[in-house]
């Protein structure tokens, strides 16, 4: 006896299983942090070289205020005129903090009076910023943000200014020397 044998046809579902799912979603966790990882390795250097960048632009600032007070004639105001004023002295009355002071132009005398008609400029950091003023205008301007420190140490005729700067955990220093004319 043949027996035909009928089989039911098996309907096989489509989509996937849980097991494929969850391997699925495992291996897409562990891109996702290997990418992440790699993101953060790039990326904190790059940061790192923003503030780097941000606190060298403070500091160029900075800098060319200092150089331009220290370079022998008194800027007038925002114009950037000079004026006939003469650089004769420094004085430094604390060791965060320095003057600077110029002759009258009207009545030039050579020395360092430090009171009308001769104009004094003070550097001083306030509040993480190096501030100039200039005592016979009343003229202040902020030079630098970002200011940690400023470190002033006159000997003689030398003047050194040590400026520190801190952003997000990036510090940078800087040394000017200058002599008194």
């Amino acid at each position: 006896m043949n027996h035909a044998r009928t089989s039911t046809p098996v309907h096989r579902r489509s989509g996937f299983s849980l097991i494929e799912v969850s391997v699925a979603t495992m291996l897409l966790v562990l891109l996702a942090m290997f990418l992440s990882n790699a993101w953060v390795w790039l990326g904190r250097p790059m940061l790192d070289t923003v503030h780097r960048c941000g606190l060298a632009q403070e500091a160029d600032v900075a800098l060319a205020y200092l150089a331009s007070d220290l370079g022998g004639c008194l800027p007038e105001g925002s114009t950037g005129v000079k004026q006939a004023s003469q650089f004769v002295g420094w004085s430094a009355p604390t060791e965060s903090a320095f003057w600077l002071c110029f002759d009258s132009a009207t009545t030039p005398n050579g020395l360092a009076d430090w009171a009308a008609p001769d104009q004094v400029v003070v550097y001083q950091v306030s509040n993480g910023a190096l501030l100039r003023w200039n005592q016979m205008t009343g003229d202040e301007i902020v030079v630098a943000q970002n200011v940690a420190s400023l470190d002033v140490q006159g000997a003689g005729t030398t003047l050194e200014l040590t400026l520190s700067l801190a952003h997000q955990g990036v510090t940078q220093t800087y040394t000017l020397i200058a002599e008194q004319p």
